[in-house]
């Protein structure tokens, strides 16, 4: 049984936060440019590049009739605050070792 008063963990709070501020700019949708930036890459065409690597750790799709590739928005801000929580995980395993 789970505790729905429970306050919501910091991955949650984060992918709603980044979700909400994405999606007020963007949209549900992002594509283009708005994808690769969010993303990391500099460009549309490094973009590309990590898809044909298989580099890109959202799913992405095509929509009928639309140029380009398509991720939603909510994949895109779960996926940052996962990548922020674990870089954080690893900054802070790092401070409790140098303070050992």
């Amino acid at each position: 049984m789970t505790c729905t008063n429970a306050p919501p963990d910091s991955l949650t709070l984060l992918t709603q936060e980044l979700r909400q501020a994405l999606e007020e700019r963007h949209g549900p949708l992002l594509s283009g440019q708005a994808l690769a930036s969010s993303l990391g890459h500099g460009s549309v065409a490094g973009l590309r590049q990590a898809r044909h690597r298989g580099h890109v750790a959202v799913a992405l799709f095509t929509v009928p009739k639309r140029r380009g590739y398509f991720a939603l928005t909510r994949d895109v801000a779960e996926w940052l605050a996962r990548a922020r929580l674990a870089m954080q995980d690893v900054e802070e395993g790092e401070s409790t070792r140098l303070d050992s």
